[in-house]
């Protein structure tokens, strides 16, 4: 994603999402696992980077967990968007003794330049914003120091919808699409195929991948998540699922449409929330 994209999409950003607790709880989880693989003395600090850190909600995970374990570190944040750092610095502020944020504009492109021999890298909720993967997968390689750690997770990927999640999904988008029709007839739903960074991959693929970029012990697993009502109408308000669920419609009248149906859907279908998988990715660098 281009720094000039980043900035267009806060208006509808992934931030009003990432505040609701079973966001927390599934990051939690990737965070504690990751953080329990690193073999480097406690007495010696350590050097974390969060890519694509957004608003720092994964970050502050980190930083607690460091903190709980009694280490040191220093959190390097990087992220696309200007104003998503700002509210980063927000959310980590007040942080223990000992534990360092520091945040730079900046995508996977930019990794070499800023930090090498890091303990550990994570990259929450954002590969499958990626076109290259394999090529971010490399670099992050490249900035681990031998044994380091790489957790990655996103649940957007081939795999992440059971059965009632797309009984959920396909009458969502067509409730959708019919109150456009109603309220704005002139606009239409493209059909274009996806372009490929939105394009969602199996959990085998993003397993052979991390394989070809230099890391080894591989683990995948899908946790499953129940998003509350309310969190689903923070998903229907941000950019990337508004692409993809009614791609070519203006963003605005796309968050309108999805946000205001949820509760006409889930009553519909007899749901309180929504299940839907996470695939949760760990790897340590050969």
């Amino acid at each position: 994603m281009s720094l000039h994209e980043a900035d267009e999409s806060n208006r509808f950003s992934f931030a009003p999402f990432a505040v609701h607790p079973f966001y927390t709880t599934v990051n939690r989880s990737l965070v504690q696992q990751a953080l329990a693989g690193i073999a480097r003395p406690r007495r010696a600090p350590l050097t974390i980077v969060d890519l694509a850190c957004g608003t720092g909600a994964v970050t502050r995970l980190i930083a607690e967990e460091v903190a709980r374990q009694g280490r040191q570190a220093h959190i390097l944040g990087v992220d696309p968007s200007a104003e998503a750092l700002r509210l980063a610095q927000q959310t980590v502020a007040g942080m223990e003794a000992g534990i360092r944020a520091e945040f730079i504009r900046g995508d996977a492109d930019d990794l070499l330049d800023l930090v090498h021999d890091a303990d550990a890298a994570f990259f929450c909720n954002a590969i499958h914003l990626l076109a290259e993967k394999r090529a971010a997968f490399e670099r992050l390689a490249a900035i681990l120091a031998p044994g380091g750690v790489f957790a990655c997770n996103s649940a957007f990927y081939e795999g992440a919808s059971g059965e009632a999640t797309m009984r959920f999904s396909r009458l969502w988008i067509r409730r959708a699409v019919g109150l456009l029709r109603q309220a704005h007839p002139d606009v239409r739903v493209s059909h274009e195929a996806k372009v490929t960074a939105r394009q969602w991959l199996p959990p085998e693929t993003y397993v052979n991948l991390l394989q070809q970029s230099g890391f080894d012990q591989v683990r995948a697993r899908q946790e499953m998540v129940n998003l509350s009502l309310d969190g689903v109408r923070d998903l229907g308000r941000y950019w990337l699922f508004i692409e993809g669920a009614l791609p070519g419609v203006p963003l605005a009248l796309g968050a309108t449409a999805l946000s205001t149906t949820v509760e006409q859907v889930a009553s519909e279908l007899g749901m309180t929330a929504v299940p839907r998988l996470w695939l949760q990715l760990l790897a340590s660098k050969a």
